[in-house]
């Protein structure tokens, strides 16, 4: 992972993911923020997003960006992340 292709999300609690871009550009709503805003500082502050949330979508997004996996293995992933304790 290139420190230059890395973008820094920042949620309302202050907690900071340092991810490569092809991982954030899996959220639209983010790639509008980067081709929108000037982010120079490749920092992106989600304000009305908390850090565990991140942590989460980050997961998510992660397990998508896998290769070689499975679209049976994603459905099941996604059945059990939606799963509510």
């Amino acid at each position: 992972m290139s420190s230059e292709n890395l973008i820094t999300l920042k949620t309302s609690d202050g907690e900071e993911f340092k991810l490569d871009e092809s991982i954030v550009m899996r959220s639209q709503v983010i790639k509008n923020i980067v081709q929108d805003v000037d982010c120079a500082s490749n920092v992106i502050p989600l304000t009305n997003v908390d850090g565990k949330t991140m942590c989460k979508v980050v997961e998510y997004w992660k397990k998508h960006s896998e290769e070689g996996v499975s679209k049976e293995a994603l459905m099941d992933f996604d059945k059990n992340f939606v799963k509510v304790d």
